[in-house]
Parts: structure tokens; C-alpha cells; sequence
């Protein structure tokens, strides 16, 4: 492979091509990616699959007029070699490096910011139907794969698509899978020997033309079955069977097709994992789900196509028929959690939680208002790693907050996680969130406390003034106590929210007595978060004591590992020591 061939290409260069040129070509980009993802992590499997179609589609399409829409966003490594940026491959996960995902701040030919999926196909249909009324004759083709076909939204999109004659070219990349393989409906159609013509009944049947290409490798029938599609002028559907971690033997045994690793060895797979390894909040839970699925047979697991982020994965081989992946269907999720209980079932959702985003519909007018009896395990709380902005889970808090009927619980530490699950799972009442961060659990947790009446943990007491934050924040605390008190030799407490809704008022307030000065810290945004709640509950109360709240601002946030991402929202404790010190003058 000669890596030099890869820098700098362009549309123009893969069009003066021969066949056998781009066939050389796909090799190249296939051992090109292996060579690097192996060595910076990142969404191997599902780049490989679609090497041979996105090189089709630059070799058809006229990126960036016409524009070319990935979702999900993690299909688009080997777009981002095609238009010019092979070289950044090597800053994949890295903070401040290539994206994951597709992000328009990289080029031109990135069309939207496209991390999360299902949104394709009706982001194609306003630009097409933009293009349309303007005149403009370029084609827009949303490349759909992975799973999120079966996303309530994109079936929004494909319902509507037919209405007008647009120039769209949908590309439905179907491997199979979505993370973890396909399920239902969408896969009884499109697999099977007679899937074509059930495609193709289903497909033009609601009004778009329908091609198939039985193999997704073969450049040849992708160039003309595109081809063929841009020429109608109207909606049409291609249709390619392509093999997810193509070119990467242990793909082809791996659960998940290598759909995303941290670095791994290319030969035989040795450190192969799509989450982070060693004893975490998630790891904790399984321990737990296992023995409740054992004890009591009403209980039953539901999770959205991401097992393995929830460390599910044994335990859907155990306990086939009550852990159920549902597919990337997260409103789906919640709501047949909901049916469960309505019919006196014990369901447990195991979501990451900006994947529960997508379900606020639900949370609301389904679960809370119906106050239904589901447990909901939110991984990922907090700073989610190198994925994307938008996989952050510091919006939980804020929105969470604003459901009536919602129990919010943050466990302290990881006994703390079994002794929740425990309780909640005997005698589940009304709907309940458990959230819990992404990382592993430290050797020295917090196990001692002073007392923990009210779901308010008092870890440690203090004269001067009190810490509250919660339990992805309690090591920080306990840093930013002893800098105070090391520089100032003002000495605080430190209480741990358990319960952060219904959060105790009482105990807030005894907490509080005597204490002039009262921090909070949390690795959330400030509006509406915890911090807000503490606000809330001495305001209403007429106690005016002093309070600075440490959190995160009202915006994105970069991607980065939670000690980079601390010291760039300014809530590490040095940081957070600064603008005490700052405010509190006297000090």
C-alpha cells in the first residue's frame, strides 16, 4: 500500500479512474484504515463495510454540489480520505483530532454535524425539497446504515419523501447490523432469499424506486445501480449488502463486527473492546441484574442497540428471552418498558443517556404521566469521552429535574449502586433513573460517612462551610477541600446527592445551618442542574447564605477525557479554587 496515493485525493481524481484503479484503490483505504484505527481506536467495523460504496458514490456524485449525508455519522471515514483528509486519520480520538463523526467545521463536503442517528432522510428531504423550489438541480443522498433505518424518525422521513419529485438517492447500507445485529420487522424484509422482491414491494409500493445490489464490494454494479438511480429524477432507494468489518479477520467472530474498539492488534484482536475496560458503575449493575433476573422471573431488561455500553452482553447470551435488544428504536424502548409495567412487570432500560434524549416524549407523556413503575439505568452520565458534543450526558440532570414523578438517583459510590438496585428492584413504584458516569470506579471510593439520612450523604464535616456535588464529582470535592483549607486553613464539609430528586428539603437545611458559605460542584450544565436545586431549596426557604455554584456553562462541550474537559469548563479543583477564592474575597 502506498500511503502517499491516499493524501490529498480528490473528486476529480477518483472520476478519471479506471475500474481496476478504484478496485486498488479500496484496497489501499481498507489496509489504510487498519493501520490506523488499530492505533488510535475508533468505529473500525463499520468503516469497512462501506469502503467500495463511498468511493462509488464520489465517483457518481458531484460532492460538495451534491450533498452526500452519513447516518450515521460513523460510516464516514472513508469519505473524509476522499476528500483530502487522509492524514488526519492519526488524530482520530485524540482531543482537538478528526471527529468520529461526521462535523462540518472539517470540510465542506461534511453536510450536517451527524453523531447520533435516524435524522438523515429528513434533513435530505428539506435540502432536496429547498433545491426543488430554487431550482437547483443537484441530487442529495442520505447514506443510511447501521441499524437506523428503524429509527421512528427516519420512518417520518421515508413516509414522506415520495410526496414530492425530488432529486434524492437514498443508500441503504445494510450489513446486518445496527451495533449489535439487526432486529424485527426491517430485517425479516431485507434479508432472506426473497428480500429483493420484498424491498422492492415495500420500497416502491409507498413511492420510491427501488435498486439492489447484491454485493456491496463490487464497484462495478454500485457505479451503475447509482447511476441508474440519479437518472430518474425522482426519489429512489439503492439498496447494498455490504459485510461490516470487511478485510479485518476478527471482525467477522467479534459480537459487534468490530463496530467500534479502542486500540486493538490487527492480527488477532488483543484488546478489542468497544467500552472501557476494568470495574465500572455499568459492571456493577450487570453484577446485580444477574442476580435479580435469578430471584425474581418478573424482571426483564430492555436496551436500545447498545448492550455492550451498559456491560449487557453476558447477560443477553444467559438470559436470551429477558434481556431484549430492541434496536436503535429508543422512543420504542421506553415505551414497551411502559406496556411491561402496565401489565405488572418489573422493566429496567438500560440506556446510554444521550440516547435518551431522543425518548423525552416519552419520559413525559408515557412514563411520568402515566407514573408507571420503570427503572431506567442511565450510563454515561456526565463527560462521555472522545465520541462527540453531543454524547455528553451533562443535560440529564437539567431535564430530568423538569418530569414530575421522576425519582433521580446518583449513586455515591459503587456499594451505593448495588444497595439502590437492590431496594428499587424488590418493590419498584414509579418511574426512576439511575444515573451513573463513564469511567472506571477508583480504588479509593468513599466508603466511610458521617451519616447518609435523606439520600444526602454527609462524607465529611467540615466548620467553615459546605461542598455538595455528586458521585462522579465526590474525588474532586475532597481536592477542592483541602485546597481551601491548605491555602486558606478555612476547613468545609462535603455532603454526596444520592437522591437528587425528590431531593430532602430538611436535610439540606440542617445541613446548611451554621455553614455561611455553601459550594456546589457538578459535572453538568448549570441551568436547571443540581446546583439549582440547592439555589431553589434555600431561596424558597428565605436562607441567604453565600453560595457559588460550579458547573458547566450553557454550551457545547469539546470532545476530551474528563480531566481535559474539567480543566476546560473550569470545574477541576484549581479552577474551581480560583473562582472561590475570586468571589469570596474574605477568605
Amino acid at each position: 500500500m502506498n500511503k502517499d496515493n491516499l493524501k490529498n485525493l480528490n473528486a476529480d481524481k477518483i472520476k478519471k479512474m479506471s475500474l481496476d484503479e478504484l478496485n486498488s484503490l479500496s484496497n489501499d483505504i481498507r489496509c489504510f484504515l487498519i493501520d490506523n484505527v488499530s492505533i488510535t481506536g475508533g468505529h473500525i467495523g463499520a468503516n469497512l463495510g462501506v469502503v467500495e460504496l463511498t468511493i462509488a458514490l464520489h465517483y457518481v456524485f458531484e460532492s460538495p454540489k451534491d450533498k452526500i449525508i452519513f447516518d450515521t455519522g460513523h460510516q464516514g471515514y472513508t469519505h473524509k480520505i476522499l476528500t483530502g483528509r487522509a492524514d488526519s486519520l492519526k488524530t482520530l480520538n485524540q482531543p482537538d483530532g478528526m471527529s468520529r463523526f461526521i462535523a462540518r467545521s472539517e470540510s465542506e463536503h461534511d453536510i450536517i454535524d451527524a453523531s447520533h442517528a435516524g435524522t438523515s432522510l429528513s434533513i435530505a428531504s428539506g435540502i432536496a425539497f429547498s433545491n426543488l423550489r430554487r431550482d437547483v438541480n443537484n441530487f442529495v443522498v442520505p447514506v443510511i446504515g447501521d441499524g437506523s433505518l428503524v429509527e421512528g424518525l427516519a420512518f417520518e422521513g421515508l413516509n414522506y419523501i415520495s410526496v414530492h419529485d425530488l432529486n434524492l438517492v437514498i443508500v441503504l447500507n445494510d450489513n446486518g447490523m445496527a451495533i449489535a445485529p439487526n432486529v424485527g420487522g426491517i430485517k425479516k424484509i431485507t434479508s432472506g432469499h426473497s428480500y429483493i422482491e420484498k424491498c422492492k414491494s415495500m420500497f416502491e409500493g409507498i413511492g420510491i424506486n427501488y435498486f439492489s445490489v447484491k454485493d456491496g464490494h463490487d464497484l462495478e454494479d454500485l457505479i451503475d445501480k447509482y447511476q441508474q438511480a440519479k437518472s430518474l429524477n425522482s426519489p429512489a432507494i439503492v439498496h447494498v449488502k455490504t459485510e461490516k468489518g470487511k478485510g479485518l479477520d476478527y471482525a467477522a467472530k467479534h459480537p459487534y463486527k468490530m463496530h467500534f474498539s479502542m486500540p486493538f492488534n490487527p492480527i488477532d484482536g488483543t484488546g478489542a473492546s468497544p467500552t472501557i475496560a476494568g470495574k465500572t458503575y455499568a459492571t456493577v449493575a450487570a453484577e446485580i441484574l444477574r442476580e435479580k433476573l435469578e430471584e425474581d422471573k418478573d424482571i426483564y431488561l430492555i436496551t436500545p442497540a447498545t448492550p455492550y455500553a451498559s456491560s449487557l452482553d453476558s447477560l443477553m447470551q444467559d438470559y436470551p428471552d429477558r434481556v431484549l435488544d430492541v434496536g436503535m428504536a429508543e422512543q420504542h424502548a421506553v415505551v414497551m418498558a411502559c406496556g411491561m409495567a402496565l401489565s405488572g412487570l418489573k422493566p429496567v432500560v438500560c440506556f446510554q443517556t444521550t440516547f435518551l434524549q431522543r425518548a423525552f416524549d416519552q419520559l413525559i407523556h408515557d412514563l411520568c404521566y402515566m407514573n408507571l413503575n420503570v427503572t431506567i439505568l442511565g450510563v454515561r452520565s456526565g463527560f462521555a469521552g472522545l465520541d462527540s458534543p453531543t454524547h455528553h450526558g451533562i443535560y440529564d440532570n437539567s431535564y430530568l429535574r423538569s418530569l414530575p414523578n421522576m425519582q433521580i438517583q446518583y449513586p455515591v459510590n459503587s456499594e451505593d449502586m448495588k444497595k439502590i438496585l437492590h431496594e428499587r428492584l424488590h418493590n419498584p413504584t414509579g418511574p426512576m433513573i439511575i444515573l451513573h458516569p463513564y469511567e472506571n470506579i477508583p480504588d479509593n471510593e468513599s466508603n466511610e460517612f458521617v451519616d447518609d439520612n435523606g439520600g444526602i450523604r454527609h462524607v465529611v464535616d467540615g466548620k467553615d462551610g459546605i461542598i455538595f456535588c455528586l458521585g462522579n464529582q465526590l474525588n474532586q470535592a475532597f481536592e477542592l477541600k483541602e485546597l481551601i483549607y491548605s491555602n486558606k486553613s478555612v476547613d468545609f464539609s462535603i455532603a454526596c446527592i444520592r437522591s437528587l430528586k425528590p431531593i430532602s428539603v430538611k436535610r439540606v437545611i440542617d445541613l446548611c445551618s451554621g455553614k455561611n458559605r455553601i459550594i456546589t460542584i457538578e459535572e453538568s450544565t448549570l441551568p436547571g442542574g443540581m446546583g439549582s436545586a440547592i439555589i431553589e431549596i434555600l431561596s424558597d426557604n428565605n436562607i441567604y447564605n453565600n453560595t457559588i455554584r460550579i458547573g458547566i456553562d450553557d454550551i457545547f462541550v469539546p470532545v476530551g477525557g474528563k480531566k481535559e474537559l474539567s480543566d476546560y469548563c473550569a470545574i477541576d479543583p484549581l479552577s474551581a479554587y480560583k473562582i472561590i477564592i475570586d468571589r469570596w474575597k474574605e477568605l
